[in-house]
């Protein structure tokens, strides 16, 4: 597939020129993924252009927009010598636009940004002086507050449940990820050379999770206590909507909603960690407890999900992957219905 390169620029690791000044400090590169984005993409460039922190690369990546996107991004590359735009001539899923931004970042630090989400001005200047300040840190995320659809803020208590996967020992971090119902920490901003030491963005149902995991377990995770991050949130979309966009539109399957695989994934994530083997078991052991034992939310969905995806994997013959997402599917199941099961019992002890 051949791609068109609308803008393009180059850059050093070493300063920026605002006029005749240059701007000392490490190169951060924003990556910013976009299909149809018209109706909220010029607040994000906004935010992002109109950070204090000056020496940055903004990454566009069009997935082949066939609204107003294109003239936006043109619009503003054309007056800001830091963005870099690029158009595919067909859509090749919002995964691929992700990987592909990472790719051709070039900064010390790299960050992921939605088409639909804002940064307050002081947001990297923050993140990228407590990462200075700790070189032992994978990444920096920020507090954050969440809007809808039309920019109002909606009630977070429900949305932020066990985020920020902060803790100085693997595991306390990989904890936090377990008991999460949601995690927005893939937005945060990162070392680029950390994420070249994982997986990447996998091709699977919460690939996000996965990188998380893999980043949490290759260092500390700090965390700025002020709300420089908006989220935009659309409460009415089903895991199947999400999902739907993430492989190539001319796929012959999409990525299929699967949590017994996502769960087995993460656990091959912490198999893969630069830890001792002993460690790892631990890890592993633990992590499932949590996950799919103790986290409610994701035992609802893998008892919902029963034994699909061990049927899949037995289509592809494979045996051994079967079993492992079997006794997944066991492990969630059982302690969903013992937990139902204790509530029934106590809802009708407190009617004696």
């Amino acid at each position: 597939m051949s791609n068109l390169t609308i803008h393009p620029s180059t850059r050093d690791n070493s300063s920026h020129h605002t006029g005749d000044a240059p701007v000392a400090g490490p190169l951060v590169s924003i990556g910013l993924p976009v299909y149809n984005g018209e109706r909220y993409l010029r607040e994000a460039l906004d935010s992002l252009i109109g950070q204090d922190y000056p020496h940055l690369e903004l990454i566009l990546s069009d997935n082949a927009s066939t609204d107003a996107t294109a003239a936006l991004c043109l619009e503003y590359a054309a007056r800001d010598p830091r963005i870099r735009y690029y158009r595919l001539e067909s859509n090749i899923g919002s995964l691929a636009n992700f990987r592909r931004v990472a790719q051709l970042a070039q900064g010390t630090y790299f960050m992921w940004a939605a088409f639909d989400d804002l940064r307050s001005p002081t947001y990297l200047s923050a993140c990228v002086a407590a990462l200075e300040a700790d070189p032992g840190a994978v990444f920096c995320c920020t507090d954050l507050r969440l809007i809808d659809e039309e920019g109002q803020e909606v009630d977070e208590a429900a949305w932020t449940h066990g985020i920020r996967p902060q803790g100085r020992t693997p595991w306390r971090r990989v904890r936090a990820i377990a008991r999460a119902s949601y995690w927005y920490d893939v937005y945060s901003l990162m070392r680029r050379q950390m994420l070249l030491q994982t997986r990447g963005l996998l091709p699977v149902w919460g690939g996000d999770v996965v990188l998380l995991l893999e980043l949490c377990l290759r260092g500390r995770v700090l965390y700025v206590p002020q709300k420089l991050f908006t989220y935009r949130v659309f409460p009415h979309k089903t895991q199947d909507d999400l999902a739907r966009g993430v492989a190539a539109a001319q796929a012959a399957t999409a990525v299929p909603v699967s949590w017994t695989t996502l769960t087995l994934e993460l656990t091959h994530s912490i198999r893969l960690a630069p830890l001792t083997q002993h460690t790892k078991l631990l890890l592993i052991l633990r992590f499932l407890w949590e996950f799919c034992g103790r986290n409610a939310l994701i035992g609802s969905f893998i008892y919902a999900e029963g034994t699909a995806g061990v049927r899949h994997a037995l289509r592809r013959h494979a045996y051994r992957r079967s079993l492992a997402l079997l006794g997944i599917a066991a492990l969630g199941s059982s302690q969903f219905q013992r937990r139902r099961l204790g509530a029934k019992l106590r809802k009708e002890l407190r009617r004696r």
